[in-house]
């Protein structure tokens, strides 16, 4: 057997004796629908820095990437604005009103919230899960279950983005956070989602 046979070998046995912490994550997500898995999800800590140094509160930071992710979602998605009658109403001067801003301000507080509590997440479930809930009452306006996965990739899209423009910090770094930002959309999206669904099933419930 050849030296770089041999090499192969051996790394391959290691793979599967002394698997890495992401080959762990994979098999867990392939054997368990991934919204479980992100029910229970944390960060570890150094991930959680990573997230607090990729954040801030400065109102230019904020207003930009809640822009973004409204953007993102109206663009992929013309019929969502009818679910901001705010902006809706300016038409295709949305972008200019005062409502457009309001809203994106409103998004990027719920993200706020979430980095300010890192270490805390079971505040965060429960917070996003009430949010959730209170969606419900969006069904009228047409709110349908699928728009929550247009909220996380707009998440997704925006915060690259973001990152992206960071100052200090190499491309490397860019994409472990990158990475680690979003694990933690899909725990926002997947918290917001239970609380939706838990309480439109309830309500059914209560109709029958």
């Amino acid at each position: 057997m050849s030296f770089r046979k041999m090499s192969q070998v051996l790394t391959y046995a290691k793979s599967i004796l002394f698997p890495s912490k992401q080959d762990c994550l994979e098999k867990d997500l392939s054997i368990k629908p991934i919204e479980d898995y992100y029910d229970h999800w944390e960060a570890n800590n150094s991930e959680k820095e990573l997230i607090k140094l990729t954040w801030s509160n400065d109102f230019d930071f904020l207003f930009t990437l809640g822009s973004n992710i409204y953007i993102y979602i109206f663009e992929h998605n013309p019929k969502m604005k009818e679910l901001f009658p705010g902006v809706h109403q300016y038409g295709e001067n949305w972008q200019e009103s005062k409502e457009f801003r309001k809203q994106a301000l409103n998004f990027v507080q719920t993200l706020s919230f979430a980095v300010k509590n890192i270490y805390h997440m079971d505040e965060v479930a429960d917070y996003l899960y009430k949010i959730g809930e209170r969606h419900v009452r969006f069904a009228d306006r047409g709110f349908k279950p699928e728009y929550w996965n247009i909220f996380q990739d707009a998440m997704e899209v925006s915060l690259e983005q973001q990152i992206a423009s960071l100052p200090n910090f190499n491309e490397s770094e860019q994409h472990e956070a990158i990475r680690v930002w979003r694990r933690l959309a899909l725990y926002l999206i997947t918290h917001l989602k239970r609380g939706y669904f838990e309480r439109l099933n309830s309500n059914k419930d209560i109709t029958l």
